[in-house]
């Protein structure tokens, strides 16, 4: 197994995120969604490999197999997190691509440290600019109750909350698009997080305004699922000043998974124009 020191928590212990690499080629660093890990990008792995490329793919702290500190879920402290990994791993002519949380991590990377070494990125579902509904943020998707309910269910019975969001991000105009064998291996994903991840990523992922940071200066993707009602594309990836859309029809939130191979020809397509 791969680990990457990043940090120490609280002085004492030891901060170290897993990780896998693979191929050769120009880098493409892979940023997971909440409550996900690294495995979310098991569709997208093989063809980035096979397409020539050198991929990375890591668990963010507290996620997957890294490792799980109580501090340090906010975007600040987890591009610091990205740095120490882009760095360690010396990687340069790289592109980003992060699906929900993951693509608000990329956007806050490039406000505290800039575009060298990038040439582009891609963002999958994006949890951006703004997703807590407030008298000054009318366009939030996410209103107070519909975070305080998954909050409290996190906090009460985080399975079962696990459950339901799983289920909800392969629904598309009524219909999941996954089996439950399937949804089965997201949730376990979820489940192998730390709670103070969970509940800490959950606040970071829906109360961090960052609409003073999405104008990037950089080629930019933006992959969007039609149907996604948990970053809906009008409230979220419409507002990105993205220089190539790809709104997939049909498909959910979760589109990586659901339709691999149309997310997968978007973002191959960018790469080689990129």
């Amino acid at each position: 197994m791969a680990y990457l020191p990043v940090g120490v928590d609280h002085g004492r212990t030891p901060v170290e995120l897993y990780y896998e690499d693979y191929g050769h080629g120009r880098p493409v660093v892979l940023l997971h969604d909440w409550p996900l890990s690294r495995h979310m990008w098991a569709a997208q792995l093989p063809a980035l490999v096979e397409a020539g490329y050198r991929v990375i793919a890591y668990d963010r702290r507290g996620f997957g197999d890294s490792t799980r500190p109580w501090d340090g879920y906010d975007y600040d402290s987890l591009v610091t997190d990205l740095r120490a990994v882009l760095e360690q791993l010396n990687l340069s002519e790289l592109t980003l691509v992060g699906a929900g949380m993951g693509a608000a991590e990329i956007v806050r990377y490039l406000t505290r440290y800039g575009t060298a070494g990038i040439r582009g990125v891609v963002l999958a579902s994006a949890a951006l600019p703004y997703l807590y509904r407030s008298y000054d943020n009318p366009q939030g998707p996410w209103t107070p109750e519909q975070f305080d309910r998954l909050e409290t269910r996190l906090n009460t019975d985080r399975f079962a909350m696990l459950d339901t969001y799983a289920t909800r991000m392969f629904r598309a105009d009524g219909r999941v698009l996954l089996s439950d064998l399937n949804r089965d291996h997201y949730r376990a994903q979820g489940a192998a997080a730390s709670p103070q991840a969970l509940n800490a990523g959950l606040t970071t992922l829906a109360r961090s305004d960052l609409r003073s940071e999405v104008a990037i200066p950089l080629p930019t993707l933006v992959i969007h699922g039609e149907h996604d009602d948990i970053t809906p594309f009008s409230a979220t990836g419409e507002q990105i000043g993205g220089s190539a859309v790809e709104v997939i029809r049909g498909a959910p939130h979760g589109c990586q998974a659901t339709h691999p191979l149309r997310f997968n020809r978007a973002l191959l397509r960018f790469l080689a124009n990129g």
